[in-house]
């Protein structure tokens, strides 16, 4: 093997860690168990890709499968696995689009993409990133995507790290514009700092109206934006990683908290009808990623452990623990 070969699975390696949201605690602490049956991912795979509705996820099975993009089924999500040609760092699907977030090597330089591709898995057209992939959302209708790459720093949890969100056209591959361009207002009047950063993005189902984090000094701002008209809003502050649910009354998002074991992130509700935001306490690990909504009542995300990486579902109507719904995976996405 070369030394270019090693180097690459080396960047590899060094962003699956990053990008998993890993969280340094102080040694002594004892590990939180995991509540729920983990099982290991099925060594039979399905031949055919499965019916519509499926899950689609980052494989994290330590086989030939690894990094691709794999498809289950929504009623078995962790049975058997189609899996798919398309290796991502990242990927979100929706309304017969996908984009796939990428890290390559030319030469020595690292480099980094976001694929646009269809149903059947088929490139459609790439756009170049400036940074390591970190979030990505398509809008229920299709047209838009919403990608979040660091451009320096490896994690939220970081000082100095540096965030570019980029809005794409689906349709043509080719970028709308980015979020530090738009104008921000808070309490009607115009709003800005040098050191605004943004990231996750999640759009209503009108494909034009979006929910992101503007990170300014120590304060994680909750916007409401427009795309076509280039504005955004602050409407609520402590909000990191909106995910807006199915009926798009709701935001699941992660809360930063301090504690004797180190920088760590809580999941809470935002009812936007109310704005009463409530945590959701059966879940008392750490929790850094964009949650996905399973249904009206559950969300989805990714914890790390010394097995990888398993997606796990928590009740946000109930007291119900978390169990995991689809074993060494990652970047889940539901496609109905």
């Amino acid at each position: 093997m070369t030394w270019r070969a090693w180097a690459f699975i080396a960047v590899i390696v060094a962003v699956g860690l990053a990008g998993a949201g890993y969280v340094r605690f102080a040694p002594g602490e004892p590990a939180v168990s995991n509540r729920g049956a983990v099982t290991d991912a099925p060594a039979t795979r399905l031949s055919v890709a499965p019916a519509r509705p499926f899950i689609m996820v980052r494989s994290m099975v330590a086989d030939d499968s690894f990094n691709h993009i794999a498809l289950a089924p929504l009623d078995a999500p962790e049975g058997p696995r189609f899996v798919t040609p398309l290796s991502c760092e990242r990927v979100f699907f929706a309304a017969g689009r996908g984009v796939c977030l990428t890290i390559g090597l030319e030469g020595i330089t690292t480099t980094y993409a976001a694929q646009v591709f269809d149903e059947q898995f088929a490139v459609s057209g790439t756009v170049p990133l400036t940074g390591m992939p970190s979030r990505v959302r398509i809008s229920p209708d299709g047209r838009r995507a919403g990608i979040t790459v660091f451009e320096t720093g490896h994690s939220y949890a970081e000082s100095g790290y540096s965030t570019r969100t980029t809005l794409i056209d689906t349709a043509s591959a080719r970028i709308i514009d980015h979020l530090e361009a738009f104008r921000v207002t808070r309490d009607g009047v115009p709003f800005h700092a040098v050191d605004f950063n943004f990231w996750g993005v999640t759009f209503a189902r009108d494909g034009n109206r979006f929910y992101a984090t503007l990170g300014s000094g120590e304060v994680k701002h909750l916007v409401e934006g427009d795309i076509d008209a280039r504005t955004m809003r602050v409407i609520a502050s402590d909000v990191e990683c909106p995910s807006l649910s199915p009926d798009n009354t709701r935001v699941a998002f992660k809360k930063a908290f301090n504690s004797a074991r180190g920088i760590g992130w809580h999941l809470h509700v935002l009812d936007l009808r109310t704005m009463v935001d409530s945590a959701l306490t059966a879940e008392t690990r750490s929790v850094d990623d964009q949650v996905e909504w399973l249904d009206d009542d559950h969300v989805m995300y990714h914890l790390t452990g010394t097995r990888g990486a398993d997606i796990w579902s928590l009740s946000t109507i109930g007291a119900e623990p978390p169990r995991v719904v689809v074993p060494l995976a990652y970047s889940p996405a539901v496609v109905r």
